[in-house]
């Protein structure tokens, strides 16, 4: 007597609820409220404090000349380089840390079940999508709406530059999780992937999951904590390169800089990231030095890429630091040491910035002895920014939480020295601008915030040693 096998049909997604409920009990649904409600909150920000910043900058400016900058070849130019720089720049991070890094026991419990990986880790990955192509959608109507209540541009562009930052924000997730697929070798991780998501997410190894899960805990905590030096640590590339090269004798000042260059062989993918964020942040430095109807908003967002460049090349600067109050095996002085340190990173960014002003200067005719000066007085504002991030110390502790540094403070504690190099490079430049007397303001001053930073690295050195 024959009878019917009994035919069952199972669910992904229905298992895939009932073990997060098991595991995680209500909090799926309160970290979906959250979200929105941090989206909600970053909706209400741009529109009270980024629109009438960009819209201010445009009116405030010389709208004829704006526009003609605007449409030059070289500003399109530096937005495809910026545009580059930032998808470049997901696609690195996902190699470290990707968009979908579920917490430890869903990996273990969850994803290493026959159930569809897609269908596991799909939550991670619509919530990494959607904040990217949010945020770049909220940027994009921020800034074309700016524009164009400006004057500068049609509302038509404006929605053109709103779905462009949209379009932005997706590609950028994109790029992340095909960075985080291909930490794995294998086959099937292409450029097809890119545009394939749920073949992307089952390429993920669950090795790779692991290994994403274990590094945002400690980078997370390291943050939370202070201590910068463990997320590097976590954070850092395994040297394949130069492995044979050694040090040449010399001086002590020599032979430290020289190992700053030995580490940039060693690992010359940190010389090129230097490298290509000086070159963006030069480019719109120059412009803002040669043109003085840029607005002074050009300087801040120059030297943000200019920042995060000089001190791709300080890694030195940052290792005497983790190490500050060890004795020191040279016989060099903590000063001395410091500045040899500086010297390269310096080098470099005088290099790349005068480079910037002199092509400038042939485009425009001549070049002023102040933006010379000025170019002079940038290089050393980013070296003193970066002795205030090096050697910062430790977070200050706020009376009015019970479990250690409040955020507010914490927040203020990292931004710290990138605020006092927006807002010293920005007010030399605009000063400088109005009355080139006023340059001696902008010495002054960065010579103040060098004097602060090496201050803070002798001071931080005695308690060590204490």
């Amino acid at each position: 007597m024959s009878q019917a096998a009994a035919t069952w049909e199972i669910d992904d997604r229905e298992l895939v609820g009932q073990a997060d409920w098991v595991i995680g009990g209500d909090a799926g649904r309160k970290g979906r409220r959250q979200a929105w409600y941090a989206g909600y909150v970053t909706f209400l920000a741009a529109l009270a404090y980024g629109f009438p910043v960009v819209q201010a900058v445009v009116k405030t400016a010389d709208p004829a000349a704006l526009r003609q900058q605007l449409a030059s070849p070289l500003t399109a130019l530096v937005v495809f380089g910026a545009v580059v720089a930032v998808l470049w720049a997901m696609y690195a991070a996902g190699t470290r840390r990707g968009p979908v890094v579920p917490p430890l026991p869903w990996i273990d419990h969850v994803v290493t079940t026959p159930v569809d990986r897609a269908v596991t880790v799909g939550r991670w990955w619509r919530l990494a999508v959607g904040l990217c192509a949010f945020l770049g959608l909220l940027a994009g109507v921020t800034l074309g709406a700016g524009i164009a209540y400006g004057g500068l541009v049609g509302w038509y562009a404006a929605g053109l530059v709103a779905i462009g930052g949209g379009v932005l924000g997706w590609l950028a997730a994109a790029l992340w999780l095909w960075g985080q697929v291909r930490c794995w070798p294998g086959a099937g991780r292409g450029p097809a992937t890119l545009f394939r998501g749920r073949t992307a997410l089952r390429a993920l190894h669950v090795e790779v999951l692991r290994q994403h899960a274990a590094n945002s805990s400690t980078i997370g905590g390291s943050v939370i904590a202070g201590n910068l030096r463990t997320a590097r640590l976590q954070l850092a590339r395994p040297v394949r390169r130069a492995r044979s090269a050694r040090l040449r004798a010399g001086g002590p000042f020599v032979v430290f800089v020289r190992r700053d260059l030995l580490g940039m062989r060693r690992l010359p993918s940190v010389f090129w990231a230097g490298l290509g964020l000086s070159v963006l942040g030069a480019v719109v430095l120059a412009w803002a030095l040669t043109h003085p109807a840029v607005p002074a908003v050009g300087v801040t967002i120059g030297l943000v890429p200019a920042y995060f460049g000089y001190g791709g090349w300080a890694e030195g600067l940052r290792m005497q630091a983790d190490n500050i109050g060890t004795p020191n095996l040279l016989g060099t002085s903590l000063r001395a040491e410091t500045l040899a340190h500086l010297v390269l990173p310096s080098l470099f960014t005088l290099v790349v910035l005068g480079g910037a002003l002199a092509v400038a200067g042939v485009a425009v005719g001549s070049v002023s002895v102040q933006a010379a000066v000025l170019v002079l007085v940038l290089v050393a504002l980013l070296a003193g920014g970066h002795l205030l991030a090096a050697f910062r110390g430790s977070p200050p502790k706020s009376t009015f939480s019970a479990s250690g540094t409040a955020p507010a403070m914490l927040i203020a504690w990292y931004l710290l020295p990138v605020l006092a190099v927006l807002v010293v490079g920005t007010l030399a430049t605009v000063l400088t601008h109005k009355s080139s007397g006023s340059l001696v303001w902008g010495v002054l001053l960065t010579a103040a915030i060098v004097a602060w930073g090496l201050s803070k690295s002798e001071r931080l050195a005695q308690e060590h040693r204490v």
